[in-house]
């Protein structure tokens, strides 16, 4: 299972992303759900952080491409 997660600022990305793989059952394409508001509310009151490191290393950020690919189990979690 692969997720394609577009940067909410590029819509003509994510149009494009979506009738490339709108074809393969594999392929999900979603809007990034973060939110730079979201992170200054909450800054102060932060949770324990339960994300292993190894999930860190596989989801960057954007790097200028305005997408980036989640390929493997994680994918499919997010997207159930």
């Amino acid at each position: 299972m692969k997720l394609v997660i577009v940067d909410r600022s590029k819509v003509a990305t994510f149009e494009r992303m979506r009738q490339l793989f709108a074809s393969d059952p594999n392929v999900a394409v979603i809007w990034d759900r973060r939110s730079p508001e979201d992170r200054r509310r909450n800054a102060g009151q932060r949770a324990p952080d339960r994300r292993s490191l190894e999930r860190r290393q596989k989801v960057t950020e954007f790097g200028g491409r305005g997408f980036i690919v989640v390929e493997d189990d994680d994918a499919a979690r997010v997207i159930a």
